[in-house]
């Protein structure tokens, strides 16, 4: 089972986990426009990991508090452990772009991006394991596809803005690790650096842990060290060159 919290200070109100799970996530109360915890055990697990995977600055935190009882794995299938290369992408400044191209303007672009990542997960064989309102997390049996598929999905992007003018800029951050597979979801730390290491990631970058990045096709950074929050040991991040 997972729990959740909100970091305030991270919190910028955008409201995206309320739209998702408003049973879960509601207005903290007496603080204007910051989200708090109200009860996940009122949405499935997969809703909940979408709202928090939907939030821009990454405030909201979920663990695993304890191992799932045999009647919640009906239908799911036993956890097993298993080895992925877990990709993460986000447009970055989304909530700038929605402001300054208007509903309208901005649920077009985002049927395109929508189609355009999707297409290129099925391409590439990555399995989508779940959309976070401007990005997904998408989980590929190994580093080569998820590598090929996040320098395709710049490539696109960048025909795109020199084809029609204008196309977002993507983040894109890979990690292969191991992880705990219920159904389609996958959990454990593996799949939480996967996730920092994507925050880490400039528009238009492919920020990689460089075990992963190592002995792969297309050119990389010199590594550089980083921190993440929440996990002990600091990881080796490079850039992949995608042009």
């Amino acid at each position: 089972m997972l729990k959740a919290r909100v970091d305030r200070h991270k919190c910028i109100g955008a409201g995206n986990c309320i739209t998702i799970a408003p049973t879960a996530f509601d207005w903290r109360v007496g603080e204007s426009a910051k989200a708090d915890v109200v009860d996940v055990e009122t949405v499935d697990e997969d809703v909940l990991r979408e709202a928090a995977l939907s939030c821009p600055t990454q405030a909201i935190e979920i663990e695993e508090v304890d191992e799932l009882l045999p009647w919640q794995l009906r239908g799911k299938g036993a956890p097993r452990r298993v080895e992925r290369t877990f990709v993460f992408t986000d447009i970055v400044k989304s909530t700038q772009l929605v402001e300054a191209l208007g509903d309208e303007a901005w649920q077009g672009l985002i049927r395109w991006h929508d189609e355009t990542l999707r297409s290129l997960f099925v391409a590439h064989r990555g399995e989508e394991v779940a959309a976070t309102g401007d990005g997904f997390f998408v989980a590929f049996e190994s580093p080569d596809e998820a590598l090929a598929c996040a320098v395709a999905i710049q490539r696109r992007f960048d025909e795109q803005r020199r084809s029609q003018g204008f196309a977002p800029q993507v983040r894109i951050g890979i990690h292969a690790a191991g992880a705990t597979q219920v159904g389609r979801n996958f959990t454990g730390r593996g799949v939480h650096e996967a996730a920092r290491i994507s925050a880490l990631a400039e528009g238009s970058e492919i920020l990689a842990s460089r075990d992963t990045a190592a002995g792969g096709r297309f050119p990389m950074s010199e590594p550089r060290v980083v921190e993440i929050r929440g996990i002990s040991d600091p990881i080796e991040v490079v850039s992949v060159a995608w042009k």
